[in-house]
């Protein structure tokens, strides 16, 4: 059965096609209804005959595009995208897998009403929330639902699971009969908490009457161990009183499999399982200098959260941040750390040429077919880090999709197909969704390779880094080279602070090497042995104009400008009011182009 996948601002939304004919628009009355911006109310009909599937345009003034090139109709494949105004459609073929019966619809309970709560009826309920702890991880029956029941049959009341110390423990879960009393875990933890200082000595567990809202309530509570880890389970009945019995071993056995139950059914959101950390220790790239920056720490401990889940990871950043070395330290703090680490770059080449890179190639030979192993299978069972991914040709995005989904890579110029199972890692000038809406760029693959996005900072934003990077540079060169210099002058060191560093890490390093291979030995680095646009101070680094110059007048103003607006920052300790002075803009004018620029205090 073919489906269409959309990709809209809201969300994903899916249509199977059901029938032989099908509209696409933004008028309510069509098949398909996408009541987005730039999608005619009657876009685009879809014809499929039960072999093919055909889609054409309906005479709008936008068209069509089909995987990149606009069409005025067009045969349609499986994997193929569909550009609609600002909506991007994916053809699927969905296979029929078993039905699934229905869960058993939950009866509405009376809320409001006395409580029918007996002994008998509470082992029910224990009895169902652990046959639903035991069951498939996929149940839709939720633990709010199985709470609510239990809570109506007290007649009605609030419960909070509460994980840690009851001062600032994090909550778990809240399930209330009354949406007013969502907001009252507060002031019931406040209770218990004042009722342990009373007691002598402190409880774990216990019971007293207390207020619930803005009335009197039997309040139960119950600290306990489970997974390792402390809970606490506060339970407010503002219509049960436990004059004939006490449910309190049985809510406290409820404490427990309700832990018990949140852990196999969305166990996956905190892996809080023995033995099982949530985080694994990262180890770094050898060439990787981290620094004391807020932002690179921020880096990193997003780095860290992305080592254990297998999933693909995007970079984004400017080139010569250091992509490559954040991919490498990923692989190595991983399960894949002992088998290959691969690098390729999507941009600088022919089409042809990035396929075969890729995904291998096999031409004819006089001794039989020569193959060449692409990087995929190179890197079979370790990691691919894929760079400049924004510039992959759309013909081979829809390959790389292909691949992700079937995990096989076919050589071009063959028919046969290897199974891969590797990580990808890719790197990406900026955030692909910009990419996306410029079409150049598959918003399917996207979605794929940005399950975990993490933004590498510049590094004029991580200036507080330079000092540590500059001396680490220095020694490595020293080191290979065998030669002692006497360190660095002030004058140069200030000179090497100031500047902006457009090429990032990759010029840092450039520069630090050529002053190693300069220097006198036994003497510093001076300032006279610095490259021209280091020397003479950041603005004429951007300012001057030569022979090899770009000449567009439009890129040279907004690249001076930005340069000043980030010295005068730099100057004024990021105080916007006397950086305008400095700049003689106002404050606003100063706002409006840090904005266009895209520079943050």
């Amino acid at each position: 059965m073919l489906r269409l996948v959309a990709y809209a601002p809201d969300g994903v939304r899916r249509f199977p096609v059901h029938r032989s004919e099908l509209i696409i628009g933004s008028w309510p009355e069509c098949d398909i209804y996408l009541p987005y911006t730039g999608v005619a109310q009657r876009h685009a009909r879809l014809i499929y005959d039960g072999n093919e599937l055909r889609i054409e345009d309906l005479g709008t003034r936008k068209g069509l595009l089909v995987s990149g090139k606009k069409v005025r109709e067009s045969a349609l494949e499986v994997l193929d995208e569909i550009r609609l105004g600002g909506v991007t459609l994916l053809v699927e073929d969905v296979v029929p897998g078993p039905e699934k019966a229905p869960p058993p619809p939950v009866e509405e309970k009376v809320v409001d009403g006395p409580p029918v709560i007996t002994p008998c009826r509470m082992i029910e309920h224990l009895n169902r929330i652990s046959e639903w702890v035991l069951g498939d991880a996929e149940s839709r029956t939720t633990s709010e639902a199985l709470m609510s029941e239990v809570l109506s049959d007290f007649g009605g009341g609030a419960a909070f699971l509460l994980v840690g110390e009851m001062e600032g423990a994090a909550l778990k879960l809240v399930v209330t009969t009354d949406p007013s009393w969502l907001a009252s875990g507060e002031p019931l933890v406040a209770q218990v908490l004042r009722q342990r200082e009373a007691g002598r000595p402190v409880e774990k567990a216990g019971s007293f009457l207390g207020e619930l809202g803005d009335g009197p309530a039997w309040i139960f509570y119950d600290s306990f161990l489970a997974l390792d880890r402390g809970y606490t389970l506060v339970a407010a009945f503002p219509r049960f009183s436990p004059e004939e019995w006490s449910p309190a071993a049985s809510l406290s056995a409820l404490g427990h499999l309700l832990v018990l139950g949140l852990v196999h059914h969305v166990g996956w959101y905190e892996p809080i399982l023995p033995g099982h950390p949530g985080q694994q220790d990262l180890t770094l790239d050898p060439n990787l200098v981290v620094g004391e920056s807020q932002a690179m720490k921020q880096v990193i401990e997003q780095l860290r959260s992305a080592v254990d889940p297998p999933v693909h990871v995007l970079l984004s950043g400017e080139p010569g941040v250091g992509k490559d070395l954040l991919a490498r330290s990923l692989h190595l703090s991983g399960p894949r750390r002992h088998a290959p680490f691969i690098m390729a770059t999507c941009g600088g080449a022919r089409p042809q040429q990035i396929e075969a890179d890729l995904f291998g190639a096999e031409i004819p030979g006089k001794g039989g077919p020569v193959r060449r192993e692409g990087k995929l299978v190179l890197a079979n069972g370790g990691t691919l880090f894929l760079d400049e991914i924004e510039q992959l040709p759309m013909d081979l995005q829809a390959r790389l999709v292909r691949f992700l989904r079937s995990g096989q890579v076919e050589p071009a110029g063959s028919n046969e197909a290897h199974p891969v199972e590797v990580r990808l890692v890719v790197g990406s000038r900026a955030p692909l969704d910009s990419v996306v809406a410029r079409d150049l760029f598959r918003v399917d693959l996207a979605y794929r390779l940005s399950q975990l996005m993490i933004e590498v900072p510049p590094l004029r934003d991580r200036r507080e880094d330079l000092p540590l990077l500059i001396q680490s540079y220095i020694n490595k060169f020293c080191h290979e080279l065998g030669k002692r210099i006497q360190g660095i002058t002030v004058k140069a060191m200030s000179a090497l602070l100031s500047y902006d560093y457009p090429g990032n890490l990759a010029e840092l390093e450039t520069i630090a090497r050529q002053l190693v291979y300069m220097a006198p030995v036994g003497r510093p680095v001076d300032v006279s042995l610095l490259p021209e646009r280091v020397r003479n101070g950041p603005l004429a680094a951007t300012s001057r104009v030569d022979a090899a110059s770009d000449l567009e007048l439009d890129r040279l103003v907004s690249g001076t400008e930005q340069v000043a607006i980030r010295e005068a920052l730099r100057r004024t300790n990021g105080n916007k009011s006397q950086a305008a002075r400095l700049l003689g803009l106002s404050r606003n004018g100063l706002a409006i182009k840090m904005e266009r620029y895209g520079v943050k205090a």
